[in-house]
């Protein structure tokens, strides 16, 4: 039976560059949240200062629509995003699943291996121990 240490090292290692790049999917839609979060701070500042200045009224229209068109985009961004995150995800666990099932088969012939080592332990000191025996009866 092969030795699956090099195949469970290589799944490892793919496993953690699929979790380095969920966390920077992840990190990704963190500052998308934070532009977000900026965006409709300036909207409300600036719908304050409209409000309180009676001559700037008339420019506010076209930074609504200005700031209607970076939500979509913002919108639009987080989607794709999370399409992304969904698709990591799923790679991942696939990874991890795979990884389990060679860490398996690997400690059960780790395991068949050891009894099979001591079953021939046992054997030889059994024949040793009839030596013994033998020669103690020939003595």
């Amino acid at each position: 039976m092969a030795d699956l240490t090099t195949l469970i090292r290589l799944h490892k290692h793919e496993l953690d560059e699929k979790r380095r790049v969920l966390s920077d999917l992840y990190t990704g839609m963190a500052q998308l949240e934070h532009q977000r979060r900026e965006l409709e701070r300036a909207f409300e500042r600036e719908k304050k200062a409209a409000g309180d200045a009676g001559n700037i009224h008339f420019t506010f229209p076209q930074y609504v629509e200005k700031t209607n068109r970076e939500r979509k985009v913002l919108d639009d961004q987080e989607a794709a995003l999370e399409k992304k995150i969904a698709a990591a995800k799923d790679s991942m666990m696939e990874t991890f699943s795979e990884l389990k099932k060679y860490e398996m088969t690997q400690e059960e012939r780790d395991r068949i291996a050891e009894e099979e080592r001591q079953f021939k332990e046992s054997r030889e000191m059994d024949a040793v121990g009839l030596e013994v025996f033998r020669r103690k009866g020939e003595e």
